[in-house]
């Protein structure tokens, strides 16, 4: 059965959807102008009053055979123009008011899903052990969302940005991590994800892993050393074996950039101290950079970088600044 807009818009009133001032009132605005209209929200206004809510989404088919039963029930005076049309959107308003009905209780169940909402600051690294002992690993700028307590069936965190997984092994509960656009199942690993940007990137260290694309739906397990990698625009999937010591040192707040051309070093750069770095000579941006930096300071990473680069660097602006070739002869 197709649903007109107007049976919709109906139903969408009478439940509440309409929240916003404007929507109510160019929807009252249709009514007077719209005799039809008119008529099929009258329609809904008296099926929503004798419709019964208890429960009304376990057992529908009894509710709406009690429901005609009211409405035969009632004085002819007030049920007399009842047309055939009318008995017809019965069903159309228990499906539509069934649908508003799930999405407002599904909503509610994800949104509670998880109490605790961890944000590691720019430039920090934050580390934050969850109900089963697991620990995991913010870097700079990435957020944790989880739940006070795990059920008895499952761990279920989510994740945006990078970090570091070591998850405890638990077979009775599969952990299992949300992240911008995958998921990933696990019983007891070590891991990096990292879902900035358009490329994603599920990085394993020790134990399975199992990788759900939710657009394509396509699963995809990952051995120790391996790594998988796409692009959230093109589609494009990699797999592929990794350095752990390199992936991973940023945990043990160590920035290591592996002959990289300081243009592509910058990322990991303004990540890691949580600033913005800008180069305003192109052909800067082609020299290689090639080290790792061990608990150092911004300050002492800009003069280590301005000597092994060979240029100047210039604060622009609180926590961003200019990186310009060194005309110091």
């Amino acid at each position: 059965m197709k649903i007109a807009k107007e049976d919709i818009e109906s139903a969408r009133s009478l439940s509440g959807e309409m929240k916003s001032e404007q929507e109510q009132s160019m929807f009252q605005v249709k009514l007077i102008l719209d005799d039809e209209a008119n008529e099929i929200h009258q329609d809904y206004k008296l099926l929503w009053k004798c419709y019964p809510k208890s429960a009304l989404f376990l057992r529908k088919d009894k509710f709406a055979k009690r429901l005609r039963t009211q409405l035969e029930a009632k004085p002819q005076h007030k049920v007399a123009w009842l047309n055939t049309r009318v008995k017809l959107l019965l069903g159309a308003a228990a499906l539509v008011l069934l649908g508003l009905f799930l999405y407002t209780i599904t909503s509610v169940s994800d949104s509670s899903r998880y109490t605790n909402h961890i944000i590691a600051s720019n430039g920090e690294r934050k580390q934050v052990t969850l109900p089963d002992h697991s620990i995991i690993t913010l870097n700079s700028g990435a957020q944790l969302k989880f739940p006070e307590v795990f059920t008895d069936d499952r761990r279920e965190v989510w994740v945006e940005g990078e970090a570091y997984f070591d998850i405890t092994k638990d077979a009775e509960r599969p952990f299992k991590v949300h992240a911008n656009g995958f998921t990933i199942e696990v019983l007891g690993t070590k891991f990096n994800v990292n879902d900035k940007g358009e490329t994603n990137t599920v990085s394993l260290e020790s134990g399975k892993v199992q990788v759900t694309l939710e657009d394509s739906g396509d699963k995809i397990q990952l051995l120790p050393k391996e790594e998988l990698i796409w692009n959230n625009k093109t589609g494009e999937v990699v797999k592929r074996s990794f350095d752990v010591g390199k992936k991973t040192a940023w945990k043990d707040n160590i920035l290591v950039l592996s002959e990289l051309p300081l243009k592509e070093a910058l990322t990991d750069i303004n990540t890691f101290y949580g600033v913005e770095f800008v180069l305003n000579d192109s052909l800067i941006g082609h020299k290689e950079i090639n080290g790792a930096f061990e608990n150092q300071s911004l300050t002492d990473f800009i003069q280590t970088l301005e000597f092994i680069a060979d240029v100047k660097i210039t604060p622009l602006a609180e926590k961003k600044f200019s990186i310009a070739p060194n005309d110091e002869k």
